[in-house]
């Protein structure tokens, strides 16, 4: 899920050009060559939004090519893919009663056959709100209808859709992250109406507050897992989930999943989300988790995914600094290229641009793997990055 073309790849904001025949080459694993899009310079639209929170990737209108959303703690924008770029239309905009936090994750919520939205609140109700996918009839300036459907507990940082009991129906999980609690909830056969809810896990009080959501199936047991908070979360029957600890120290964090070793239980990665840490990478040994460092130092590394960027088979990482709160000027967002090994080669793609809550996803329908990239805070900008240069798959 990237693009090619005679794209460039950006050093320290400098473009230098890269050859379109074949991807450049480290230590054996191939590397992409990148087109950069930015609303800053007029490739996409401006959000207008404030402070952006969140993104997801996803096809709203069904053309078989993604869009993307992008919202602030107000507002929520859906940047619609045309032929020639995207074109904006608003999905929230903006209610005193609203306030979101980054998070979020989509599903067929009705079960019309298109994707509804999930957002979450930064607030003392914790109230989780989904809107409705109007499908075929949009608007550019025209709202969608939202419903609340869960108030529990407090602020809820991360939320995340999977059949994670094994019962063949699509749950949400989410924390409740002050309270160091992981919830489960039901969609009822009347989404509109509130949704039950069952508090699955209570962390250790003397912790970091937990952030960070994953699925994998970890224990090969055929039902996906949930990973998050430096744990995993496994179903042992009758509703009940068991802790499994990978880091206990590390749960204030940004956190991903999957099989980058190949053999053997999918890896956990763990990246310092609203802090300062190193990016990890832990391996079941059939005994205990090992950790090994990928990157000793990431500021404010609030975006991290796993997938296969490069074609080659292999899943690769990817990863980014904020710029405020952050490394400022000097905030960084890289791609680690894995050759299912356990070996990883360092992409540096720009610095001074900030990355919060930043995605990979197909952008522009070519089959591989883009970068949607958003900042926090300083410029409120969106940039985009294709994949210009994908090797031949196996």
């Amino acid at each position: 899920m990237i693009q090619r073309t005679n794209g460039s790849l950006l050093l320290c904001l400098l473009v230098l050009p890269l050859s379109a025949a074949a991807a450049p080459k480290a230590g054996g694993i191939p590397q992409v060559n990148w087109k950069h899009l930015s609303s800053t310079k007029g490739d996409i639209p401006v959000p207008n939004l404030g402070r952006q929170v969140a993104t997801l990737i996803l096809d709203i209108d069904k053309d078989g090519v993604n869009d993307f959303v992008v919202l602030s703690y107000e507002k929520m924008a859906w940047f619609r893919r045309t032929k020639t770029g995207w074109e904006r239309y608003i999905v929230e905009p903006g209610d005193p009663k609203v306030r979101m936090e980054a998070g979020g994750d989509f599903h067929d919520i009705d079960g019309d056959g298109d994707l509804d939205i999930l957002q979450a609140a930064q607030s003392n109700r914790g109230e989780i709100w989904w809107w409705e996918n109007p499908y075929p009839n949009f608007s550019p300036d025209t709202p969608w209808k939202r419903y609340e459907v869960i108030a529990v507990g407090g602020t809820h940082h991360d939320q995340i859709f999977g059949d994670f009991d094994g019962d063949g129906k699509t749950e949400l999980a989410f924390w409740y992250n002050r309270g160091k609690q992981l919830y489960l909830a039901e969609i009822p056969a009347d989404p509109k109406q509130p949704w039950p809810v069952q508090l699955i896990a209570q962390l250790e009080e003397n912790k970091p507050n937990p952030e960070g959501l994953a699925k994998a199936d970890i224990d090969g047991d055929g039902v996906l897992d949930i990973v998050g908070g430096g744990c995993w979360f496994n179903h042992v029957g009758n509703g009940r989930f068991e802790v499994n600890v990978v880091d206990p120290e590390y749960r204030f964090a940004r956190i991903a999943a999957g099989d980058l070793i190949q053999g053997g239980r999918p890896e956990i990665v763990i990246g310092s989300g609203d802090g300062v840490g190193p990016l990890n990478i832990y391996q079941w040994t059939g005994k205990e988790w090992t950790k090994k460092t990928l990157i000793e130092k990431v500021d404010h590394g609030h975006s991290l995914q796993v997938g296969d960027i490069n074609g080659d088979g292999y899943l690769d990482i990817y990863t980014g600094e904020m710029h405020t709160p952050g490394a400022g000027d000097k905030c960084r967002h890289w791609v680690l290229y894995g050759d299912g090994k356990g070996n990883f080669v360092s992409q540096l793609l720009s610095t001074g641009i900030g990355s919060h809550e930043s995605k990979i996803g197909d952008l522009d329908g070519d089959g591989d793997l883009d970068i949607l990239q958003k900042d926090f805070q300083k410029d409120q900008r969106v940039d985009v990055w294709l994949n210009e240069t994908l090797p031949a798959k196996k």
